[in-house]
């Protein structure tokens, strides 16, 4: 009897979800020679090797974006190279013109999203941190900021998702405060999220009130989406892109690596990397900590969610929010 797809382990499925990953990239011009597996962390990637030149091969996890959201990724990401001379992985061309391929396989539940994208070169930046990439990593989020306000106004069809919101993922189930999940948060801890959610609604319509100067923003710029390759700096994973604000790209950076010695030595280079080009967008006292804080919590609220062993990390990022409320509540 054929187990069905929940029923197998990770193995299984990796198995079944390489078999799609054939079926999508028939759709391509290309003439496969191996796929392997990369990476499963949220959407499953696999790596190809097609005469000589490699690709990824990114199935995305139907929890985390939409068929709209992709279309917003591979809009920026192809005028980004048409408009830039940023390094950025790029979406390749089925045989049909498209760049989003929908298909399915059997044992594996409804369609799959896919994305096939050039391979980006390089060590991931988390391998290489100095004040000297931090630098050169500021400056290309301005770089990116400014091409982001060359687009508007956006062409109708392109409607990412928006950071306006603690929990701003489509169709994201809030658990923390689910009596299902309450042996994993103390009543102090769903009271410090609370009041860290009522600090953000206030900062996210402080931002979102102006309309204006909403733009594309990557929503993930993160040493783990950044490679290093011949001192030059190339993005990945666009997924994430978000209409929204200047400010909220820079919080999420930042808000990677504050547990490290360097970063003090880190932020000011990316500050001062960005303001090379651009003004710092940071407008009042405590907004891009606000803001972190907020993403904090959708971090939690997910690790609580999909984690087998969340206890340690629940507690010492709550840890973190009470912090934050004794400084800016």
């Amino acid at each position: 009897m054929v187990k069905s797809y929940n029923e197998l382990t990770r193995l299984g499925k990796l198995r079944r979800m390489r078999n799609l990953a054939f079926r999508a990239l028939s759709e391509y011009d290309l003439q496969v020679q191996r796929i392997k597996f990369l990476a499963d962390d949220t959407n499953i990637t696999f790596k190809v090797r097609s005469r000589g030149n490699y690709y990824a091969l990114r199935i995305y996890s139907d929890e985390e974006t939409t068929l709209t959201e992709n279309q917003a990724e591979v809009f920026w990401l192809n005028t980004l190279k048409r408009d830039t001379d940023l390094k950025v992985a790029e979406p390749v061309q089925r045989m049909n013109g498209d760049y989003i391929t929908i298909t399915k396989a059997p044992g594996i539940p409804g369609e799959k999203r896919c994305i096939l994208f050039t391979w980006v070169p390089g060590r991931v930046l988390e391998k290489n941190l100095n004040p000297k990439n931090y630098f050169l990593l500021g400056l290309t989020m301005a770089e990116l900021h400014d091409h982001a306000e060359s687009l508007k106004p956006l062409p109708a069809k392109i409607q990412p998702k928006k950071w306006n919101r603690a929990f701003y993922y489509p169709n994201e189930p809030v658990v923390y405060s689910d009596p299902a999940y309450r042996d994993l948060f103390s009543d102090r801890q769903v009271e410090i999220i609370d009041q860290v959610i009522v600090h953000a609604d206030i900062e996210f319509a402080r931002l979102f009130a102006d309309r204006e100067q909403q733009i594309l923003i990557h929503g993930d710029l993160h040493y783990w989406n950044v490679n290093l390759y011949h001192g030059e700096l190339y993005i990945m994973d666009f997924e994430d892109v978000m209409l929204g604000y200047p400010v909220q790209d820079v919080a999420i950076t930042l808000y990677y690596g504050m547990d490290r010695d360097l970063y003090p030595d880190l932020r000011e280079a990316f500050q001062q990397g960005y303001c090379s080009r651009r003004a710092w967008p940071v407008e009042r006292h405590g907004q891009l900590e606000t803001l972190q804080a907020a993403r904090s919590v959708n971090f939690v609220n997910y690790v609580a969610r999909i984690h087998s062993s969340p206890q340690e990390y629940i507690d010492m990022r709550c840890e973190e929010l009470e912090h934050f409320l004794e400084q800016f509540g």
